[in-house]
C-alpha cells in the first residue's frame, strides 16, 4: 500500500482532529489514508534536506507535543473542472466536518465528535498496513466493504461506525447519551452523541403528563393534576378517536434478536483445515513439513561418544541402544574457552558416574549455523532429554544463588521438568574433581526455582509444574498448557534476549505433541494460537475468547494471563465453549470465529416496545370507558351537525330547539366526564403485567435510575425492568439477600456516576444495556460502545457474551468487554459463521500498532542519518 513519508517527521495520533487547518497533522492523516507515491520527493537534495531534519523531527511514543506546524504545500497544477476537489482535499474537509465539535443532523439533532484523547487513537496505524489484503481503497481514498452478500460500499474512516442490520453497510454511529455525558464527556471519544430517547405512544405521553402530580403528597399537586385533567381531557378524546391511535392493542412478539449481518471474506494466515488456507499458484494444499515441525525425534541426531582410547568426539552414528545424559547449564557460567573446556571435563565425569558413555551437549551437538537443521536440533531438544538416562545440570560452583541464575531461564525450565526420575544432578567443580548433589522437582521449588506468589495459595505455577511431572498431581491438558505458559512467561520477562518473536512458544513447544513450523513474521499471539489448535489442549482459544481478563494489567498478551482467574472470578477451565475458531488472522491478537451466535446492539434510542400483556378485568373496563367516550363524543358532535339547520330554520318551536340543545348538552357532557378518566384509563391500557416483549438489545452511555429508565422505554413505571444479579462485575456488590435479583445502587438513584468513574480501569466510561426481552439491566464498563454482542461460551449457569466495536476498514470485531446473560437468549440469537474477532479492544490495538509503527519509523531514520 502506498505510504507518503514526509520530511517533517510522524505526528502523534494523540495530536488534535479538531484543527485540521494548515498543519503536519494533516499531512499524517493524509499519509495514513493513502496518499499517491508519486507525491515523494526522491531527489537527493531533499534526501540531504530530510537527512539534515531528522535530528530534532522525530516525535517519541506517547509525544503528543512533537507535531511539526509547517503549512500544507498545496498542488500549482490546475484542474480542468476548477470547482472540482482533489481525493486528498474531500478526505480533509471530512475529517474537519467529522470531529469539529458541531451539532449535526440526520433527522434527529446529535454532537459531532471532537478531538480524540489518548485513550481514543485516530488510524495511524492503517497508513501502511495490510492484514493479509483486508484493507482495500477506492480513488477517493475510501475505503471499501464487502458484506454478505458480495455487495460492495465504500466510506471515508473518520467517526465509529456499526454494521446496518438492515442496509448491510457501514453508518457512522450515533450513542444515545445522558445528561450528564452530554454536560461532560463530549470531549472523548470518536463517536457522536445524542440525548437519550424513547419511542412512548402520544396517547400515553399526554396521559402520564396529567397524571404526573398526582403522584406528590402535597395537596397542592393535586390541584395541579386536577387542572391538568381538565385541560388534557378532550385532545385526548380526540387522539383516541383517530384512525389507528388504538395502540394498546398487543400485536406479535419476535422472539429473535436482531441479527448481525457480518461475514468476513479474506482467508486467514494460519487455518485449521487447509482446505480453508489461502491458495498458492503451482503449491499443494498440504506443504511438506520442515524438519523443525516433525512430531518426534526417537535419538539425538549426534552425541559426544567415549572411543576406546578413553577419548570423548562427536559421533553422528552412535548406536540407537547407546545411553547418555543430557547436559544443561546457563550460558553464562562457561561462555569462555576455558569454561567451555571445563563443562566438557564435568559431562565426561557425570557420564562415567552414570554409567553412560556419551552425552548430549548442545554447543557440540546441534548444528552450528542457521537454517532448518538447527532450528530442528533446538526445537526438538525435549525428544533427546526424554530419551536420555539423567538430566545433569553444571553449575561454575555450589552457591544457591547459581542454582537460582540456573532455574530463572527459561529454557531451562522445560529441561528439568522433562528429566527422567522426576529429578535433576546438579555437578560442581570440587577441588581437582567434581560433586554432584541429587534434587527432586519438588525440592527444586524451594531451593532452585523462584515463583512471583499471587493471590493464588498454591505456590505458584512451577510447583504445580514440579507435581504434575513427578505424578503427585494431574493437571488436565488445559490446565497444563495455561500454567506452562505462565511459568515460562515470567521467565521470559527476566533479563531474557528473544532470538526470535516467538521463543515462549517454541519452549512451550517442547512440552507439548505437535509442533509448528517456525515462521518470524508471527507475533506472539499468532504462534500461540496455533500451537494451541494444532494439540488437543481444550479448545484452549475458544475459552479465551469468553474470559474478561482485567484491562489494566500492563500490555495486552491474551496468552499471559490464562492461569489467572477473570474478573468474574472465574477460571480458562470454568468456561464451556460454544464456538469454533477456524484459523488466525494475520492481525495481531485475532481469529477467525465459527458458529458462534450475534446480536445487534441499537444506540441511537429505544424503540417503541412490542408486548404481550394480561388481559384483566381492569383491563376490559380501561377499554370500555375509552370507547364508550369516544362514543357519546361522537354522537354528541353529529347530533348537533345533523339539527343544526333544523334550528337555523325560523319555522321550529322553541321547545324542540330546547330539547335539541339539552341533547346535544347531554351527550358533550358524558363524553367530557368519560374523557376526565381518560388518562386513567390510557395508563391502564399500557400497563398490566408483561407476558412477553420483543427481544432488543438497547444502550446508552451513561447510568440512570431505572424508575425514569422504565419511563422513557415504557411510558411510565411499572416495576418491569430490573437489574440482572450477575451480569457484569458492578453486580456483585449490589444483590439482594434473598432472591436473585440485583437492587439499584445509590449512585445511580441520586444520578452521581462521578462517585465511580475515579475506579474504572483507564479509558473506560459507563454504559447500560438494556434487554427488552429479558427486561434486564446492567451496567458494564468499556473503552467504546460495543455494537455487537457475540454468544461464545458458558459457565455457570449463563451465557458468556462477547461485546465488541466494530472496525470496517478491516472488517474485524473487537473484544470490549464481557457480559453474562439468561440461557434461553442462546435460541433468540442468530447462529454466524466466518466472523474475525480481535481478542484484544480497538483502542488497545491501534495503541499497539501506533507504538510499532513509530519504532520502525524510529529505526529507518537511524538508518537514514548513518548514512548521511
Amino acid at each position: 500500500m502506498a505510504h507518503h513519508k514526509s520530511s517533517g517527521g510522524p505526528t502523534s495520533a494523540d495530536h488534535s482532529l479538531g484543527t485540521y487547518h494548515h498543519d503536519a497533522a494533516q499531512r499524517q492523516r493524509w499519509d495514513d489514508l493513502g496518499t499517491p507515491k508519486e507525491s515523494i520527493s526522491s531527489s537527493p537534495a531533499d534526501k540531504s534536506a530530510n537527512c539534515q531534519a531528522t535530528q530534532s523531527e522525530f516525535p517519541t511514543a506517547g509525544d503528543p507535543s512533537a507535531v511539526s506546524s509547517e503549512p500544507v504545500k498545496q498542488s500549482s497544477q490546475k484542474r480542468w473542472w476548477q470547482w472540482s476537489k482533489a481525493a486528498e482535499h474531500k478526505l480533509l474537509d471530512n475529517l474537519n466536518d467529522q470531529f469539529s465539535g458541531k451539532r449535526g443532523w440526520n433527522g434527529h439533532f446529535y454532537y459531532k465528535p471532537r478531538k480524540p484523547d489518548q485513550e481514543h487513537q485516530d488510524h495511524t496505524a492503517l497508513g501502511d498496513a495490510d492484514y493479509g489484503g483486508s484493507l482495500k481503497k477506492d480513488d477517493e481514498g475510501k475505503f471499501e466493504y464487502l458484506n454478505q452478500f458480495g455487495q460492495k460500499s465504500s466510506k471515508y474512516s473518520d467517526v465509529s461506525v456499526y454494521l446496518s442490520p438492515t442496509n448491510f453497510i457501514p453508518k457512522r454511529l450515533v450513542v444515545q447519551s445522558t445528561d450528564y455525558v452530554l454536560r461532560n464527556k463530549l470531549a472523548t471519544g470518536d463517536w457522536r452523541r445524542r440525548q437519550v430517547n424513547g419511542d412512548v405512544p402520544t396517547v400515553l405521553a399526554i396521559s402520564e403528563w396529567a397524571l404526573g402530580p398526582f403522584g406528590q403528597k402535597a395537596w397542592w399537586h393535586k390541584v395541579d393534576g386536577s387542572l391538568r385533567l381538565l385541560v388534557v381531557c378532550v385532545p385526548l378524546q380526540i387522539c383516541l378517536a383517530w384512525p389507528g391511535a388504538s395502540s394498546w392493542k398487543d400485536e406479535d412478539t419476535i422472539d429473535t434478536y436482531t441479527d448481525f449481518p457480518g461475514y468476513h471474506w479474506q482467508w486467514a494466515k494460519h487455518a485449521i483445515n487447509p482446505l480453508d488456507q489461502k491458495p498458492v499458484a503451482d503449491k499443494p494444499i498440504v506443504a511438506p513439513q520442515l524438519p523443525s515441525s516433525r512430531q518426534r525425534l526417537i535419538r539425538p541426531r549426534q552425541l559426544v561418544v567415549q572411543q576406546d582410547d578413553g577419548s570423548w568426539k562427536v559421533d553422528a552414528n552412535a548406536p540407537a541402544s547407546m545411553r547418555y545424559i543430557f547436559v544443561s547449564f546457563a550460558d553464562k557460567a562457561f561462555a569462555s574457552s576455558s569454561g567451555r573446556k571445563l563443562i566438557q571435563q564435568m559431562a565426561a565425569s557425570a557420564a562415567r558416574d552414570a554409567g553412560c558413555k556419551a552425552y548430549w551437549l548442545d554447543f557440540l551437538c546441534r548444528a552450528e549455523n542457521n537454517g532448518d537443521l538447527l532450528d530442528s536440533d533446538v526445537y526438538r531438544m525435549c525428544d533427546v532429554i526424554r530419551g536420555c538416562k539423567r538430566v545433569v545440570v553444571m553449575l561454575p560452583d555450589a552457591r544457591v544463588e547459581s542454582k537460582r541464575i540456573w532455574g530463572s531461564r527459561m529454557w531451562t525450565l522445560p529441561e528439568a521438568l522433562l528429566a527422567p526420575g522426576n529429578r535433576c544432578y546438579f555437578c560442581t567443580p570440587d577441588g581437582e574433581g567434581h560433586r554432584i548433589e541429587e534434587l527432586s522437582l519438588v525440592e527444586m521449588t524451594s531451593e532452585v526455582w523462584e515463583d512471583p506468589i499471587d493471590s493464588e495459595s498454591d505456590g505458584g505455577s512451577t510447583r504445580l509444574l514440579a507435581e504434575h511431572y513427578a505424578n503427585l498431581l494431574t493437571l488436565s491438558r488445559l490446565e497444563l498448557f495455561a500454567t506452562a505458559l505462565d511459568a515460562l512467561g515470567h521467565r521470559s520477562e527476566k533479563n531474557y534476549k528473544f532470538y526470535t518473536p516467538n521463543d515462549v512458544t517454541y519452549a512451550l513447544m517442547g512440552l507439548l505433541h505437535y509442533r509448528i513450523e517456525r515462521d518470524n513474521t508471527d507475533t506472539e499471539f499468532q504462534s500461540l494460537a496455533q500451537l494451541s489448535l494444532g494439540n488437543d489442549s481444550d479448545r484452549i482459544v475458544e475459552r479465551m475468547i469468553s474470559l474478561y481478563p482485567h484491562p489494566n494489567l500492563g500490555p495486552f498478551k491474551p496468552f499471559r494471563t490464562l492461569a489467572r482467574p477473570d474478573l468474574f472470578h472465574t477460571h480458562l477451565w470454568d468456561i464451556e465453549p460454544s464456538c469454533q475458531v477456524v484459523g488466525v488472522a494475520h492481525e495481531n491478537n485475532t481469529v477467525l470465529l465459527d458458529n458462534c451466535r450475534a446480536m445487534h446492539i441499537r444506540w441511537k434510542g429505544f424503540p417503541r416496545p412490542v408486548v404481550a400483556r394480561d388481559v384483566g378485568f381492569r383491563r376490559l373496563m380501561a377499554a370500555m370507558f375509552v370507547t364508550a367516550g369516544t362514543w357519546w363524543f361522537v354522537q354528541g358532535i353529529a347530533l348537533a351537525v345533523y339539527y343544526a339547520p333544523f334550528i337555523s330554520t325560523e319555522n321550529a318551536e322553541q321547545k324542540v330547539i330546547t330539547i335539541i340543545k339539552w341533547m346535544v348538552a347531554g351527550f358533550v357532557f358524558v363524553a367530557v366526564t368519560l374523557s376526565v378518566t381518560g388518562p386513567f384509563s390510557v395508563r391502564r391500557l399500557y400497563g398490566g403485567q408483561v407476558l412477553q416483549s420483543t427481544s432488543n438489545l438497547v444502550a446508552f452511555e451513561g447510568v440512570m435510575p431505572i424508575s425514569k429508565l422504565e419511563c422513557l422505554v415504557f411510558g411510565n413505571n411499572s416495576s418491569r425492568l430490573s437489574y440482572e444479579a450477575s451480569s457484569t462485575p458492578f453486580s456483585q456488590y449490589y444483590r439482594h439477600q434473598s432472591r436473585r435479583v440485583g437492587f439499584e445502587p445509590d449512585w445511580i438513584r441520586d444520578e452521581r456516576p462521578d462517585l465511580v468513574e475515579a475506579n474504572l480501569p483507564k479509558g473506560h466510561k459507563l454504559f447500560t444495556l438494556v434487554d427488552t426481552g429479558e427486561l434486564s439491566v446492567s451496567i458494564f464498563s468499556a473503552e467504546r460502545p460495543p455494537t455487537v454482542a457475540l454468544l461464545c461460551g458458558r459457565e455457570g449457569g449463563m451465557l458468556r457474551a462477547v461485546l465488541c466495536s466494530w472496525q470496517f476498514e478491516n472488517d474485524c470485531l473487537y473484544k470490549e468487554t464481557v457480559v453474562r446473560m439468561p440461557s434461553n437468549v442462546w435460541n433468540a440469537a442468530t447462529p454466524k459463521g466466518w466472523l474475525k474477532i480481535c481478542l484484544g479492544t480497538m483502542d488497545q490495538e491501534r495503541e499497539a500498532e501506533r507504538t510499532v509503527k513509530l519504532e520502525r519509523m524510529r529505526k529507518e531514520k537511524d538508518i537514514d542519518r548513518s548514512s548521511c
